[in-house]
């Protein structure tokens, strides 16, 4: 798999959080399948290749966990993130939306379900996914003010809601002073622009698209080349 979702990935695989009580918003967090939860570091530890195989046994290994635990937002979130990585834009966003809809959802891939649905160019529901991403961080960050991560996310949820990549994380002197000992990571996040988020997502599906039908051009290339049907090929 290539390198070309960097900035995608810095907010997905990195940045995860822990809540606790609800407020309006239910943060509870999913309690753990100790079962399941082997499969799922598993396919954590494949994470680290990049390559098109590594990939296909993670959302395999995924798949075994989520048979066991149907409601963790997290096997979702990584199995819809890495379908999307892979430009298979339509299956992350069919994913991602069956866990909202069973519940098996949080701020962070409330996020991740609206970059799709606007990169799909589904407007109307990826403000509505923007909103919810947006008022249940907040909800996270007053219990867990120092909570960089949730900030981070809220913050990119809240531009993209309201429209406008100047929104995100704007207040720079205030950022620094209410962390103080994370200075390099929000230097690095805080120059991202939210939107790039949502091209960048749709290229992939683009680019995906584009070596599938190359691969297939050249194969009727090399059947006629051979004088043979790439249909009638035994």
């Amino acid at each position: 798999m290539k390198k070309t979702t960097s900035e995608f990935s810095v907010l997905f695989i990195t940045l995860f959080f822990i809540a606790c009580k609800p407020d309006k918003i239910n943060i509870v967090p999913h309690e753990i399948n100790p079962d399941a939860d082997i499969f799922y570091k598993q396919a954590l530890v494949l994470l680290e290749y990049y390559d098109k195989d590594s990939t296909v046994k993670c959302l395999n290994i995924l798949e075994h966990a989520l048979v066991m635990d149907s409601l963790n937002p997290d096997y979702y979130g990584l199995k819809a993130k890495l379908l999307a990585e892979m430009g298979l834009l339509d299956s992350a966003l069919i994913v991602q939306s069956h866990a909202d809809k069973t519940g098996a959802i949080t701020g962070e891939y409330l996020f991740q379900l609206g970059l799709f649905q606007a990169a799909k160019e589904m407007g109307v529901e990826a403000k509505e996914s923007f909103k919810r991403s947006n008022e249940y961080l907040q909800t996270v960050l007053k219990k867990y003010p120092d909570s960089l991560g949730a900030f981070i996310i809220q913050q990119a949820a809240n531009s993209l809601y309201l429209g406008q990549d100047s929104l995100f994380m704007d207040d720079v002197q205030e950022i620094r002073k209410r962390f103080p000992n994370r200075q390099m990571e929000v230097e690095m996040t805080r120059r991202v622009k939210p939107s790039s988020l949502i091209k960048q997502i749709r290229n992939i599906e683009i680019d995906a698209r584009y070596d599938i039908n190359f691969n297939l051009d050249s194969l009727m290339e090399e059947a006629e080349r051979t004088g043979k049907s790439i249909i009638s090929v035994k």
